[in-house]
């Protein structure tokens, strides 16, 4: 087993989106990691499919960038019939937001992303009070 010396938070948790901030210890800029879960209908023959998006602004180190691939196959690894790739979306500037006044800027930023990836997703609508719980999925 490697060991890891970036730390992963995870910011946002819903059914089909997550999204992880990367903290790295040789730097103090962060980048980040958006998961795609596209729900591929339970009989489908490909299986599902899961895209992996790492958010940056600068090319991270190559110790960093085997942490996140281990970070994946440790996430994603145990998946029975899913395929998963990641792909890096460079952005122009790094994501900052003011923890925890303002953790509604997580859901517009990742909505943002959403757009740039060209996927159809729309985020729900959620509150600051959501931010407080394992999953900012609502109960219904």
């Amino acid at each position: 087993m490697r060991v890891l010396h970036t730390r992963f938070i995870r910011l946002l948790r819903l059914n089909e989106v997550e999204f992880f901030q990367i903290e790295m210890n040789h730097t103090e800029r962060t980048a980040f990691l958006l998961y795609i879960d596209e729900r591929k209908s339970a009989n489908s023959k490909e299986g599902n499919k899961i895209s992996i998006y790492l958010v940056s602004d600068f090319e991270l180190s190559a110790s960093s960038y085997e942490d996140v691939l281990s970070f994946n196959d440790d996430l994603l690894g145990m998946k029975y019939n899913c395929s998963y790739v990641m792909e890096v979306l460079p952005v122009e500037e790094e994501f900052h937001f003011d923890f925890p006044y303002h953790m509604l800027a997580i859901q517009e930023y990742v909505q943002q992303l959403l757009v740039k990836v060209h996927t159809d997703k729309k985020l729900p609508l959620l509150e600051e009070a959501d931010f407080n719980y394992l999953s900012q999925q609502r109960l219904k």
